[in-house]
C-alpha cells in the first residue's frame, strides 16, 4: 500500500509554491462585445521567448508561468487591428489583469499602447510586497544580503540582530515574523524551492546582483502554498539575457579608519586588526560561439561570485593565573584580604554535619602535592598583560578573540528555450564559510590546542525547472530541488594525546575523539572544548504544477513532495571535561562563604576537580517526509471581481532514524521485569487506601513495533478563501481567509542507551575526602552505551525523558482586509 500512495503521489505531484506571475484579462471591440479565439503572445523583453494562448468563448484569456520580467503584450483576431502593448512590468507570483479593447481593421495594422501595466493585483486576494530589481540595486544594504531585504516589507517584523546580514549569516537574514506568526517560521524560497536549514534558517544567500527580486507574502489566499506558519519569502534570481552584461564591484572596510578600543589603549596594546572586504561580480548573456551557436533568443547563461575577506575583533577582559600562582603560592591574594585564604583539603575532620579544614599557611601550596597535570595545563597559559583588579581579577586582555571569516560563493544558471511551448532552465549554486574564533590567548591559530572550535558552513544546491505548454489552455510545470546545508565544527586540539600531559592512558584509549580535555573553573579562563561535530542537512524536492483555463475558471491542482534528511555526529566532551570550584578549598567549615578568587585555583592546582563527565556519543540520521495536494480555482466572477477558492491536503511523516538508534514512546500496559520483586516488596507494608498494586510499563524503542519517533495526524486540510474587487481603476479591495499548518520537520532526535556519559564522582563523603581526581578521574572505567538491548528494563530506576509532540498539528488561522490604492503611477498605499 505504501508503494501504490508513492506511485499515485508522483503521478499528481504539482508546485507547491509558484514564484512565477500570470496575467490574465478579457479581450473585447468597441462595443463591449467579447472577443473569442484571438491569440495572446506575452513576449519577454530581454530574452524575445514567447509565451502563447487563446481567448475563450466569453473573451477572457489567462497566460500562467510567466518569469518575473517585462513584457510586450499583443492580440490578433480576424477583422481587427493588431493590439501591441509595451511594458507590462510583471512581479514574483503577481496575478494582473489586463483587459484588451481592440479596434476593428485589418490585421496588419497595429494599435500600440506604451503605457505601464497596472500597479494594483486585481485578481487573487494575497497580500505581500516586491522589493524590485531597482530597489535592490539602488538601495544601501548592509552586508549585502538579498533576504535582509524582506525585513522592510510590510506585515514583516524583525526579531534577531541586525548587525548579523553578511551573505554567511544564515539566522540574522532569516530572523523576522510574519503576519503575527513566530519568527522563523516561514518558508523560505529561490525561484520557488525550497532554501532553507533544519531549524528554518536561510540556507543559501545568492549574491545580490543575482537578484531580480525578493517577495515577501505574509498572506496567501492560494491553496498552492503551505509548509508554513507565517509567510512566504521568494528570491528570485536573474537569468541571462539577448545582450551581455556584467559587473564589478568592492566594498572595503579596514581598521586603519577605526578607533582604537578604549580598554586595549589602556592596557598599551596595538588596535586589533579588522576588516570586511567583499568583492564579486557578474556576466551574462546569450550562449553564443561564432559559426557554431547563435543563442540569441533560445540559450542563456548567468554567474556570479562573490568572495569575502572578514575580521570582527572581539576584545575580552579575562583573569589568568600569575606566575607565582602557577607554582602554587597564592600568597599575595592575603594582602588583599583575609577573605581570600585558602583551606587545605586533606586536613579535613568530620564536626557533627560539617566538615573543618585547616588553610594552607600563607596561601602557599607545597610543591610536592601539586599535580602534574595541572602544571602542564599552566604550560599552555600566557602571563597576565595587565595588574587588573586589585586581587589580580581582570588581569589579561585578549586582542585575538572574535571572528575571522574566509567565505566564496558561486552561483550559475542555464536557460533554454527549447521551442515556444517549451522552456527550461538549470541553476548550479555553492557556497563556503571558513570560520575561525575562540583564541582567548593572543596565540596564532597554528597548533594552538586552547583555541576553540572552528565553524564551517557548506552549501550546495541543484534546481532543474521545466514548463511545457501542452495547449494554449493546459500548461504543465515540473520543478526538482536538492539544498545540502553542512555545518561542521572542528576542534583545533583534534588528535592531541592526552597521556601528555599526564592523564591516564584509558582516557585517550577510551577518546571516541582525542581532542584537549575541558578545563573550567569559578573565577579562572578555562581552555579546551568539546570534540568536533559533523551535522549534514538534505531536502529534496518533487514537484509539477499542472494549470488548466476554462472559461472564468483557472485551474490549478497537484502536490509537494518533499523528504528531509538530517544526520548529526556530536562527539561532546569526547576526552572529557572537568570543573573546579570552591567545594575542597573553602573554609574553615564546607559551607562557610567561598573566597571572591583563588580557591578553584588551588582545587586545580591540587588535581581534585569538584565535576565532570566523559561522553561516548552515537551518531544518527533521520528522515521524514512531507506530501501535500491541493486544488486552486481562481474565479473570475466579473471583470471586476475574482473569487480565489482552494483546499489544500497536507501529511507528514514522524521522523524515523536509520537504524532505530531512538526512544518512542512509553508502554504503560506491559508489566515491568521487575513487577513481581516490587509487588512483593509492597505486600510487606501495604497502603490500605490503594486496593491494586501495579507494576507496568517501560520505554519502548524504535524499531520495536513501529520506526517512528513519534506519530502525526494522517491527513489535514486548509482551506483557503479569497476575493479581489476592483472599485474603479485606481482602487481594489482584498480580503481572504485560509488556514495553514505548522510543520515538525526533523524532530524527536532522543538517543538515550545509544549515548552514554561517565560523570565525574568527586567524592562519597560531602567533600570530606576524594573519591576521583585528575589523576584517575573514572576509576571505575567509561561506561559504554548499552542500545535497546535491555528492552523494557532500560534505564530502571534513572529519570529519561523523551520528544512526545500533541498528537494534533499546530495550525495558524489567519484572515486579511485590505484597500489598495493607486496613487500615481509610481505610488501606491495599501490600508
Amino acid at each position: 500500500m505504501r508503494h501504490v500512495v508513492l506511485v499515485c503521489a508522483l503521478a499528481m505531484a504539482a508546485a507547491a509554491q509558484e514564484y512565477r506571475a500570470t496575467l490574465s484579462g478579457r479581450i473585447i471591440d468597441p462595443q463591449g462585445a467579447v472577443i473569442s479565439g484571438a491569440k495572446v503572445i506575452a513576449t519577454q523583453v530581454e530574452t524575445g521567448s514567447k509565451f502563447e494562448t487563446v481567448s475563450g468563448g466569453d473573451g477572457l484569456f489567462t497566460v500562467p508561468f510567466l518569469p518575473p520580467s517585462a513584457y510586450r503584450v499583443t492580440a490578433e483576431a480576424a477583422g481587427f487591428k493588431k493590439y501591441d502593448r509595451s511594458g507590462v512590468q510583471l512581479g514574483a507570483n503577481e496575478r494582473v489583469s489586463l483587459d484588451i479593447e481592440m479596434a476593428i481593421g485589418q490585421i496588419t495594422e497595429t494599435v500600440s499602447i506604451t503605457a505601464e501595466a497596472p500597479m494594483l493585483a486585481t485578481a487573487t486576494a494575497s497580500s505581500g510586497q516586491v522589493i524590485s530589481t531597482r530597489q535592490i540595486e539602488n538601495m544601501p544594504l548592509s552586508g549585502r544580503t538579498p533576504l535582509a531585504l524582506a525585513q522592510l516589507a510590510f506585515g514583516v517584523t524583525p526579531t534577531d540582530d541586525p548587525r548579523f546580514t553578511r551573505p554567511f549569516d544564515n539566522a540574522g537574514p532569516s530572523g523576522f515574523s510574519m503576519g503575527g506568526s513566530p519568527s522563523r517560521s516561514n518558508e523560505l524560497l529561490i525561484d520557488g524551492a525550497p532554501d532553507t536549514t533544519g531549524d528554518s534558517r536561510v540556507a543559501y544567500n545568492p549574491p545580490v546582483d543575482a537578484v531580480a527580486e525578493v517577495k515577501a507574502e505574509s498572506f496567501q489566499a492560494d491553496a498552492a502554498y503551505g509548509h508554513t506558519g507565517g509567510g512566504t519569502v521568494n528570491v528570485v534570481l536573474k537569468s541571462g539575457t539577448n545582450g551581455f552584461h556584467g559587473t564589478l564591484y568592492e566594498f572595503n572596510q579596514v581598521s586603519r579608519t577605526a578607533a582604537t578600543p578604549f580598554f586595549t589603549n589602556k592596557v598599551g596594546g596595538r588596535k586589533p586588526t579588522s576588516r570586511f572586504n567583499q568583492w564579486g561580480g557578474s556576466f551574462s548573456g546569450p550562449v553564443r560561439i561564432p559559426k557554431i551557436v547563435d543563442g540569441r533568443n533560445k540559450l542563456f547563461f548567468y554567474f556570479a561570485y562573490e568572495g569575502i575577506k572578514d575580521a570582527l575583533p572581539a576584545p575580552a577582559i579575562t583573569t589568568l593565573p600569575t606566575a607565582a600562582q602557577k607554582t602554587g603560592d597564592l600568597s599575595a591574594l592575603l594582602n588583599v584580604s583575609g577573605a581570600y585564604q585558602i583551606f587545605d583539603p586533606a586536613t579535613g575532620a568530620a564536626e557533627g554535619a560539617r566538615v573543618r579544614r585547616q588553610p594552607f599557611a600563607n596561601n602557599i601550596i607545597p610543591a610536592s602535592r601539586l599535580s602534574p597535570i595541572a602544571l602542564n595545563y599552566l604550560r599552555l597559559y600566557p602571563d597576565p598583560n595587565s595588574a587588573g583588579r586589585p586581587d589580580g581579577q581582570d588581569n589579561f586582555t585578549s586582542l585575538t578573540n572574535g571572528e575571522r571569516n574566509d567565505f566564496y560563493n558561486y552561483l550559475a544558471r542555464v536557460d533554454v528555450n527549447v521551442s515556444d511551448n517549451h522552456k527550461l532552465f538549470v541553476n548550479f549554486r555553492t557556497n563556503k564559510r571558513i570560520g575561525q574564533g575562540g583564541n582567548a590567548f593572543n596565540k596564532s591559530l597554528t597548533d594552538n590546542p586552547t583555541a576553540t572550535n572552528a565553524l564551517r558552513r557548506i552549501n550546495w544546491g541543484l534546481m532543474l525547472d521545466d514548463v511545457y505548454t501542452i495547449t494554449p489552455t493546459f500548461l504543465m510545470n515540473t520543478r526538482l530541488n536538492w539544498t545540502r546545508f553542512e555545518e561542521p565544527r572542528v576542534n583545533h586540539s583534534q588528535g592531541f594525546d592526552s597521556t601528555s600531559l599526564g592523564f591516564p592512558s584509558y582516557l585517550a584509549n577510551s577518546a571516541p575523539s582525542r581532542v584537549l580535555p575541558r578545563i573550567t573553573f569559578a573565577r579562572f579562563t578555562g581552555v579546551g572544548d568539546s570534540g568536533p561535530r559533523a551535522f549534514p542537512f538534505d531536502s529534496f524536492q518533487l514537484f509539477e504544477a499542472f494549470t488548466k483555463i476554462a472559461g472564468k475558471h483557472t485551474l490549478k491542482f497537484g502536490g509537494d513532495i518533499r523528504q528531509l534528511r538530517e544526520s548529526d555526529f556530536q562527539f561532546g566532551f569526547s576526552n572529557g571535561t572537568f570543573a573546579f570550584g570552591n567545594n575542597w578549598t573553602q573554609g574553615p567549615f564546607d559551607n562557610s562563604p567561598s573566597a571572591p578568587l583563588g580557591q578553584d585555583l588551588a582545587a586545580f592546582l591540587l588535581g581534585l576537580p569538584t565535576g565532570g563527565q566523559f561522553d561516548v556519543n552515537a551518531a544518527r540520521s533521520n528522515l521524514s517526509n512531507y506530501y501535500a495536494f491541493f486544488l486552486q480555482d481562481d474565479f473570475r466572477v466579473r471583470s471586476n471581481l475574482t473569487l480565489n477558492l482552494g483546499v489544500r491536503a497536507e501529511h507528514e511523516t514522524g521522523t524515523t532514524e536509520r537504524f532505530d538508534r531512538s526512544v518512542n514512546g512509553f508502554d504503560e500496559t506491559t508489566a515491568s521485569p521487575i513487577a513481581a520483586a516490587a509487588q512483593a516488596a509492597y505486600a510487606r507494608n501495604p497502603i490500605p487506601e490503594l486496593q491494586q498494586f501495579r507494576v507496568n510499563g517501560g520505554l519502548t524503542f524504535a524499531g520495536q513495533g513501529s520506526r517512528l519517533i513519534y506519530s502525526t495526524p494522517a491527513l489535514t486540510f486548509s482551506p483557503r478563501f479569497g476575493l479581489a474587487w476592483t472599485m474603479n481603476p485606481k482602487t481594489v479591495l482584498r480580503a481572504g481567509a485560509g488556514i495553514y499548518y505548522f510543520t515538525y520537520g526533523i524532530a524527536g532526535n532522543n538517543a538515550p542507551g545509544f549515548s552514554q556519559t561517565t560523570a565525574f564522582v568527586p567524592t562519597l563523603n560531602g567533600f570530606l575526602s576524594p573519591s576521583s581526581t585528575l589523576a584517575n578521574p573514572f576509576p571505575g572505567g567509561i561506561e559504554q552505551p548499552t542500545g535497546n538491548r535491555g528492552g523494557l528494563s532500560t534505564f530502571l530506576g534513572r529519570p529519561v525523558a523523551f520528544f512526545n509532540p500533541d498528537a494534533q498539528s499546530q495550525y495558524s488561522g489567519r484572515w486579511q482586509f485590505s484597500i489598495q490604492r493607486e496613487l500615481s503611477s509610481n505610488a501606491m498605499i495599501e490600508i
